[in-house]
């Protein structure tokens, strides 16, 4: 499983097919064995156009992990035909993309954790997926009260002792997320959730977490607005006299692949994650992101370092960034 995975949350919605499917072979064909998908993406069609590239023997060299409880509204009629202008729209006004993601959200159906709802959803990702398992099945954003809810526990028992899913888990946010590492349920073994520069808040508990749960960070780079910060973030150790001078020059050094450095590594080393799946539409992305991880500058005590910095900085949001669906 690599280190780097592929967030396929933008997969026909704000990236079109093509453009998709041009993703998929870059990371593939980079060597990235870690796709993330979920029944809601792509307006309920991410997982079949997964399906269709991962078919054959592609499928077995790969880990697909998809998620249930946000349901897709009706992607058929005007909403189908109106992604295209959407998209086209951002690209000549990112300004609006806020406004765009906001009428997106309003196109699903969240908090879908019925029994009933996850076998017909998890029926459903099988046949997009044109597969007969699922590596790993994480329940998406559920709320705290689900993780006590013994009947969806033991469905998901039954689908991993069937072989139809490998590992079950959670995708959430922090407080959820918090708690799933607090229960040591024997079903739920992967745990999702954002860890950027900017919500590192749990990286205290992740250590002791992944000895008993496959953890996977999304939104690394918190958006837009996240690698704004960062950047900020990156001056502000580079001006400070208390940060040792070798950590200044290493940060005071320009080029693509500091801040993918900076921020992957942060991540990863000695915190017990194991995938981090930034969304990597763009090949050079793609590129700078891997590179970033095959050839860190930064030592571990110097990644410490940086955590702690993260932590504590005034610029840091301790409640995260908010994934939210893309259209």
């Amino acid at each position: 499983m690599s280190v780097i995975g592929l967030g396929c949350a933008a997969m026909l919605g704000r990236a079109g097919r093509r453009e998709s499917l041009a993703a998929l072979a870059a990371a593939y064909d980079a060597g990235i064995t870690f796709y993330d998908t979920a029944r809601s993406y792509g307006y309920g069609a991410c997982e079949s156009l997964l399906g269709e590239f991962f078919a054959g023997e592609r499928r077995s060299r790969v880990v697909l992990c998809t998620k249930f409880g946000i349901l897709p509204g009706n992607p058929s009629g005007w909403k189908n035909r109106v992604k295209p202008l959407a998209r086209a729209l951002l690209n000549v006004a990112p300004q609006l993309r806020g406004m765009v993601r906001k009428h997106a959200a309003d196109q699903f159906l969240p908090s879908q954790f019925s029994i009933a709802t996850l076998r017909s959803s998890f029926e459903t990702s099988l046949r997009e997926l044109k597969t007969d398992y699922v590596d790993i099945l994480l329940m998406h954003s559920p709320p705290v009260s689900v993780l006590q809810q013994e009947d969806m526990l033991e469905e998901l028992r039954r689908l991993t002792e069937s072989g139809k899913v490998r590992m079950a888990g959670v995708s959430a946010d922090g407080e959820v997320i918090r708690a799933v590492f607090e229960k040591h349920s024997s079903v739920l073994k992967a745990a999702q959730f954002p860890m950027n520069p900017f919500s590192m808040g749990l990286a205290s508990l992740t250590p002791d977490a992944a000895k008993s749960l496959l953890l996977i960070a999304n939104h690394p780079f918190g958006g837009a607005e996240g690698i704004t910060r960062c950047r900020n973030q990156i001056d502000l150790l580079r001006r400070d006299p208390a940060v040792p001078q070798s950590l200044r020059e290493k940060l005071d050094a320009r080029g693509e692949n500091l801040l993918p450095e900076f921020v992957l590594n942060s991540i990863i080393q000695d915190t017990g994650v194991s995938v981090v799946i930034p969304s990597m539409l763009q090949p050079a992305h793609l590129k700078s992101n891997i590179g970033a991880v095959e050839r860190c500058r930064f030592s571990a005590a110097e990644l410490q370092l940086i955590r702690k910095s993260l932590i504590e900085s005034p610029l840091v949001n301790a409640a995260g960034l908010p994934q939210s669906p893309a259209f």
